[in-house]
């Protein structure tokens, strides 16, 4: 699958493993980016590979993700490219402590909400004036392990991705624009910083879990390529309908989805976090 079309495109985390992937491919299809990072030196490290030319457009801004004023002045300075934009990617998340729920430290829960769900909440709630005019846009959140079933030990991680995932769900019926669609992505075992960290600090990961990266881990390419495969299915004429859905790009046989499918998959509550009944 390829996007033929030029677009602008904003990425939220551009800088890890599937940021950086995602960046990567647009920029080689010639595509206009704006991309938003935490760090000024991470950004710095990316300038000297993925820079403007007379054909495309690059930009970089150093965000507080937590800050709703650095939302408000950034969006506002770059708000000509962000009204033209297609497709809005965030992949920003942390994984925060692995423990025993009651075992956990408050204050770090807090700041992984914080950072999983608020700074999404605070992305929305400033960006909206600039895209809710737009005739065709998707926005890709990215869902995570345990949303949908038992993880043990991860507690802050998942409860901060169901409400982002169900914060998906929410947005897909109140965009007043239906030409907006949002979906969240779960996009299995990647090797990332996070993965690489439970491998590491591994004394509270189940051994079932431990087992499954280790045998995921080294599909971890072929996993980023399934990720830039259902994006990109969801911007076309085809997955247009799709919106407020969790779709996992590793388990999930996208590729092989028919009209039929698709039909039956926005015409029940097939993909969502709640038992699965016709609309």
């Amino acid at each position: 699958m390829v996007i033929k079309k030029k677009l602008n495109i904003i990425i939220f985390g551009a800088t890890g493993s599937i940021g950086s992937f995602l960046l990567k491919k647009y920029f080689e299809k010639n595509h206009n980016l704006l991309l938003f990072i935490k760090e000024k030196k991470k950004i710095n490290n990316l300038i000297k590979k993925y820079k403007s030319n007379e054909s495309q457009i690059v930009k970089y801004e150093k965000l507080d993700f937590n800050n709703p004023n650095d939302f408000k002045k950034k969006f506002k300075k770059n708000k000509n490219f962000i009204k033209k934009t297609s497709i809005i990617i965030n992949t920003v998340g942390v994984q925060g402590e692995i423990k025993n729920f009651f075992t956990l430290n408050l204050e770090k829960f807090y700041q992984v909400f914080k950072i999983n769900f608020f700074s999404q909440v605070l992305l929305f709630k400033n960006i909206y004036q600039y895209i809710k005019l737009n005739k065709n846009m998707l926005i890709i959140m990215f869902s995570g392990g345990g949303v949908s079933g038992q993880r043990q030990n991860f507690s802050p991680y998942v409860l901060s991705k169901i409400a982002l995932v169900k914060l998906v769900e929410i947005l897909a019926l109140e965009f007043n624009n239906k030409n907006i669609r949002i979906n969240a992505i779960s996009p299995g075992i990647i090797n990332s910083k996070m993965t690489r960290l439970i491998l590491k600090e591994n004394k509270n990961v189940g051994f079932k879990e431990l087992k499954k990266i280790k045998k995921e881990i080294v599909k971890s390419k072929k996993s980023l390529e399934k990720i830039y495969n259902l994006i990109n299915l969801l911007s076309k004429k085809k997955g247009k309908q799709i919106s407020g859905k969790i779709i996992s790009s590793r388990w999930d046989r996208f590729d092989k989805w028919n009209s039929k499918d698709i039909k039956r998959l926005i015409s029940y509550d097939l993909f969502t976090l709640r038992r699965n009944q016709k609309k």
